[in-house]
């Protein structure tokens, strides 16, 4: 059982504040739609079953054409959309410095867990993280998950057993694959790749 845990491609530029969401949810840019048909050429030759991603629209658009050309619906999950910023989302840096201190401050030392105002925690945006694995193991599929930077950094701490504060020790580059496999012989998950970049098309 393999899961390929995928950041979604290049958004871009812009407010597009979604109000059910209650956050921006910026669509991929032109740059952006190219990456995700290299997606397919990964993809073509494994035994996918399912396809799971969250409620924003770059996720969707990230793994649109590689659905359809395995013929699966993706579905989507709350559980995988970014951590919740709250009340800082799209604001600036010096903004936060002046009206949240605090969460700038957690920012900056990276030792603490911190709340975002009007939003999460690492922790909060973690026990999701563990509700879905604890959940979808059970199906055995192998699977594509595309979600979001934050969250799959959050995604290597509850792997690794690190503290949700580490996570600003990962980076996720876009379209930057994850894979994780099942070892049921000591029921737990091995990291097969990490960040792993296709080269461009052309």
């Amino acid at each position: 059982m393999k899961w390929h845990i995928i950041r979604h491609a290049e958004k871009e530029k812009g407010d597009f504040f979604n109000p059910i969401l209650r956050h921006r949810d910026e669509p991929l840019s032109s740059r952006g739609l190219v990456e995700t048909r290299r997606l397919w050429e990964y993809f073509s030759g494994r035994q996918v079953n399912q396809i799971y991603i969250s409620h924003y629209l770059r996720t969707a658009q990230t793994i649109d054409y590689t659905a359809r050309k395995l013929g699966i619906k993706p579905v989507k999950d709350n559980r995988l959309n970014e951590i919740d910023n709250g009340l800082i989302d799209g604001m600036a840096d010096e903004q936060i410095q002046q009206t949240y201190p605090d969460v700038w401050k957690g920012f900056l030392q990276r030792d603490h867990d911190f709340q975002f105002p009007g939003g999460e925690c690492g922790e909060d945006a973690r026990a999701r993280i563990d509700s879905f694995m604890k959940e979808k193991q059970q199906e055995e599929q192998e699977m594509i998950i595309v979600c979001h930077e934050g969250l799959i950094r959050l995604w290597m701490c509850h792997l690794l057993g690190l503290p949700v504060y580490h996570r600003w020790d990962f980076k996720v580059d876009y379209c930057g694959i994850m894979e994780i496999e099942f070892q049921p012989e000591s029921s737990k998950w091995r990291l097969n790749r990490f960040n792993q970049v296709l080269n461009p098309l052309g």
